[in-house]
């Protein structure tokens, strides 16, 4: 047996020795390689702009195109993604070219972008890939809020000083707006479980509003749907948020709402759940009897001030309702439970949490009121400054003003003139004047932490909108800058967006 098996053994071997001589044939494939077999490569790209490639390939059988199928598809490649996570199909042509926007990507995140190249006759196919982020040019900037005809927009001019108009409609294309009214961007971050942490960004019209998404500036959540109970009558002035917070490092303390005249509240914390807007609050007396001016005085020991213009007098805003001032936060300087007068214009002063408040007595005379939101331990508890009959020329009939945070003054415009209100001195003086076309409609300070001193100043001659930016000096003094922006609509409200 053992005999037989070494023979067999022996057999096989020498049949291995000997030549193939077969005549096989054999068919030469298409090898395809991308890009040269190069490693992914990294590309950013801005959100909501377009992206196109056309990468190079070989084949070791060239021939028309018409054998070959492409295949661009896309992933999350965040480091917390899943590889088994669905491939999206973006295009199936020769060459990309999209759109990089919602719903298939998201502003900030990592993507893998991979292309295929296939021969449609073997299935062999060349694979290239690349590492996608997508970044936000709509970051930092100034914002512009616009009529445009019969609806609202906005437009933003970005740092490097380019304008980018019509962001709005292009972004949400068919949530057109109505007159607009108001921009609100809070400078910080508030949480308010309705969506995750992140400042806020709110656009009001004359019977609507909505939350943006502060990063995409896409359509978040409808005017309504903010409140508890949506309001019967939805006239919007005011979404905003105070923070009790000291420091550069502010939080958000309470969401302050101004609608139709009256006022709602949004606490934040102290409880599990999203956090909206509550109903209608009612004054001391336990009636909605009031209608205040849209303008929110910020504090700590009061977060919130603001003046009812039917009642005049000053109230502190809490989430149960509007409260009365202690008898003790007065001075003879003047009452503020009884201003006697109608608040015509509000800004923050020089001083943290202290305000300046332009004010209209019975017979049409302008008074400055300065009071402040927050009391010292062991300091008097009144809150009152001063209270001035300004000597401000046709304050009264101003289409525009800001107040400065860094200097003792309060800028006003009339007409095509733009004043500068001194309060220590009581003092005006004009600091420059615009074209006799163009009117002063809109101005506002860049008010970022640690920014530069800028005032923002929009002007409207009855076609166009334009933008001029003026910085300041320590004195207030006003320097025309340069550059001016033209091409907008009639603008309402204008802040300056960081990251």
């Amino acid at each position: 047996m053992r005999i037989q098996i070494l023979s067999l053994l022996a057999a096989v071997a020498l049949a291995g020795c000997y030549k193939d001589k077969g005549n096989y044939d054999y068919r030469p494939v298409n090898e395809i390689v991308v890009e040269g077999g190069k490693a992914p490569e990294a590309l950013s790209v801005l959100f909501n702009d377009s992206l196109k490639i056309t990468p190079a390939f070989t084949q070791t059988m060239p021939g028309n195109d018409t054998s070959l199928a492409f295949e661009w598809t896309v992933f999350d490649n965040s480091p917390a993604s899943s590889y088994t996570l669905p491939r999206s199909i973006v295009s199936t042509d020769r060459s990309l070219a999209i759109k990089v926007t919602s719903p298939i990507f998201t502003l900030g995140q990592n993507y893998r972008l991979g292309y295929k190249v296939m021969d449609k006759r073997t299935g062999l196919a060349g694979y290239h890939f690349y590492n996608l982020t997508i970044t936000n040019k709509y970051a930092r900037g100034w914002m512009f809020l616009e009529e445009t005809g019969a609806t609202g927009d906005f437009s933003m001019i970005l740092p490097d000083g380019t304008v980018e108009h019509h962001i709005y409609s292009t972004i949400n294309a068919g949530r057109p707006v109505s007159k607009p009214v108001k921009l609100e961007i809070t400078p910080f971050q508030v949480t308010d479980d309705l969506s995750p942490s992140s400042r806020k960004l709110y656009m009001l019209w004359e019977n609507g509003g909505m939350e943006l998404d502060y990063q995409t500036l896409q359509h978040k959540f409808d005017y309504g749907y903010l409140f508890y109970l949506a309001p019967d009558v939805v006239k919007p002035a005011i979404q905003t948020w105070m923070s009790t917070s000291t420091g550069a490092n502010l939080s958000a303390s309470l969401g302050v709402a101004i609608n139709n005249g009256k006022v709602h509240a949004n606490l934040v914390g102290g409880f599990p759940g999203s956090k909206k807007w509550g109903g209608v609050l009612l004054t001391p007396e336990g009636t909605p009897n009031y209608n205040v001016a849209p303008f929110v005085a910020g504090g700590t020991t009061y977060t919130a001030l603001v003046h009812d213009n039917t009642g005049k007098r000053f109230l502190s805003v809490t989430t149960t309702g509007l409260q009365r001032l202690p008898t003790q936060a007065s001075s003879n300087v003047f009452d503020m439970n009884s201003t006697g007068m109608e608040l015509v214009y509000m800004d923050s002063a020089n001083v943290p949490r202290y305000h300046n408040a332009v004010m209209k007595d019975a017979g049409g005379v302008p008074y400055l009121l300065q009071f402040k939101a927050i009391v010292a331990t062991g300091e008097s508890p009144v809150l009152t400054l001063a209270k001035t009959q300004m000597n401000a020329p046709g304050i009264l009939q101003m289409s525009a003003a800001a107040g400065s945070t860094a200097t003792p003054h309060l800028y006003y415009a009339t007409g095509n003139k733009v004043n500068r209100y001194e309060t220590t001195s009581n003092t005006t003086t004009e600091q420059h004047a615009f074209p006799a076309q163009e009117q002063v409609v809109r101005m506002k300070f860049r008010r970022e932490p640690g920014g530069t001193s800028q005032l923002a100043v929009a002007t409207w001659n009855g076609t166009e909108g334009k933008v001029y930016f003026f910085n300041v000096s320590n004195l207030g003094d006003l320097t025309l800058t340069a550059t001016a922006y033209g091409g907008f609509g009639k603008i309402v409200d204008m802040g300056y967006k960081v990251p």
